[in-house]
């Protein structure tokens, strides 16, 4: 969790390696040799893996990167309360909009932000479609479950958007929080399909 303060993603690094999972991060991937079951990074070194789980570069869909939307940081930039883009009545939310934190990092490319985002997009265009004066924030608020697999997960969550940096906090994991985020998904399957 880089944007986070970092006592709380030292305490997953702490987990996974109670695990004797090696966490690499930053890793910049050069080659995999599935013979030998082996990645190797950019600076030559290869390590041997029994899992890779490996995030691939993210940027913005074509139709974004080939827009006057696109900003430097190569996604639209918004405002961080009400998403609006620097074109009148043009939101973005989600992956194609990046936020800058108080911090100077970005706030993550996560679901639950993208959902907060999309309900204060949505309600501010309904109270100018209205005639009202819009007044929805996205407050930065969000959280995120962590599986730590044998029935057990952790939570975290906070206000992204706090100074100088995040205020993020971590619940210790358990059974009861697995349960917690099995029930989360079940809610969301059930309400979506």
């Amino acid at each position: 969790m880089p944007v986070a303060p970092a006592a709380l993603g030292d305490s997953i690094a702490d987990m996974l390696a109670a695990r004797g999972i090696h966490y690499r991060p930053l890793f910049t991937f050069q080659e995999l040799r599935p013979e030998t079951r082996e990645v190797v990074a950019s600076d030559g070194s290869a390590h041997r893996v029994d899992l890779l789980i490996c995030v691939p570069p993210h940027h913005a869909p074509e139709v974004i990167r080939s827009s006057p939307l696109l900003g430097v940081s190569g996604f639209v930039h918004v405002d961080p309360r009400t998403m609006r883009t620097a074109y009148e009545d043009v939101y973005a939310i989600g992956d194609v909009a990046t936020i800058k934190l108080p911090n100077g990092k970005a706030l993550p490319k996560a679901g639950v932000f993208a959902h907060a985002e999309a309900k204060v997009v949505a309600q501010r265009i309904a109270d100018a479609a209205a005639g009202q004066i819009p007044d929805a924030v996205f407050d930065g608020n969000g959280y995120c479950w962590i599986e730590l697999g044998d029935g057990r997960a952790g939570f975290a969550g906070g206000n992204f958007y706090a100074d100088p940096e995040p205020q993020v906090k971590i619940r210790r994991p358990g059974r009861p929080l697995h349960w917690g985020k099995v029930a989360f998904e079940k809610w969301w399957l059930h309400h979506w399909f």
